[in-house]
Parts: structure tokens; sequence; C-alpha cells
């Protein structure tokens, strides 16, 4: 290994590939990296420092930041000139008024997403499932906008289709 940067994929943390002298690993999207995979990383140098960033950070990383050993920093800025991201909740009487929202904002160039509390049914709750919901999204909003369904239980290439 000569190089002294490396920028990839999980590729980068095959058994096959070594460094020859690793001092810092960042994964971003850290979410993505299961244990194994974040050790396996950590062990292909000499102590190397690493730095891991996500936006949004699992429980388990949450845990070693309150229990165990990991410092924290916070980005609390925007970048420059980036513009603020609106949210809202809406109640079943208002989805027809937020599709068309929903539409007029894709039709525009921008991007929206919708998060549902389960991923699939529910037989004790009454609440949208991502892949019901996903489903009426596209029914409502028609063929010229494609919906995209994105959850947990899905494999790493299928997210990344998404």
């Amino acid at each position: 290994g000569e190089a002294q940067l490396i920028i990839g994929t999980h590729a980068l943390i095959q058994e096959k590939v070594v460094y020859a002298n690793l001092a810092l690993a960042v994964t971003d999207e850290q979410h993505r990296f299961g244990v194994r995979q974040r050790e396996m990383l950590a062990g292909k140098g000499k102590m190397p420092h690493i730095l891991v960033m996500s936006a949004t950070p699992i429980p388990r990383t949450l845990a070693i930041i309150l229990y165990g050993d990991l410092d924290i920093s916070v980005v609390d800025e925007l970048p420059a000139n980036r513009l603020p991201i609106k949210n809202c909740v809406v109640d079943t009487g208002y989805r027809q008024t937020a599709y068309h929202f929903l539409k007029k904002q894709v039709t525009e160039g921008r991007q929206c997403y919708v998060i549902c509390p389960m991923v699939e049914e529910s037989e004790h709750l009454e609440v949208e499932n991502v892949l019901d919901y996903s489903r009426t999204l596209q029914e409502e909003l028609g063929d010229e906008i494609c919906v995209g369904c994105l959850h947990g239980k899905m494999k790493p290439r299928e997210k990344d289709a998404v």
C-alpha cells in the first residue's frame, strides 16, 4: 500500500486489503457499518485513530458516548447559503393538501421524504407503515414522480439503489 489517503466503500475493510501504516480511519454514515466491520477497520493498523461521523447515531454509539470511551464533536452550524429545512406533521384530513404540496416541490426539483412509524402493517397499532404507504403515495402522486421506499430491513444494496 503506497497510497497515503484512501476513500472508498466497505471494500476497504475486506480481509485481503492491507495497509502499510494506517493512522486514521474515518467512516461516514457510521450506522451502515456493523460492529465487526468497525473492529476490522480498527484492526487494519497499529492503533489507528478512528473518527466516526453520523447525523443519525445508532443506540450502541450513543451508549458508548455516554458510558464508554468515545469523545463527541458537534457540528452545530449549517453550511453557508443553505436554506432551512422545513418539516411538519399533518392530520389525515390534510393529506390531499400535503400531496399537492409534495408534488409541487418535487416538480420544482426538490426532494421530500415521509417518515412512517412502522415497516410493515401491525396487528396491534393503527399507524401507517412504509411498505403500504409508499404504494399509496405513488398512486396519489402519479407516475411522473418516483417514490422510493427505504427501511432498516432492506439489504445494503437495496438501500443504495433507493
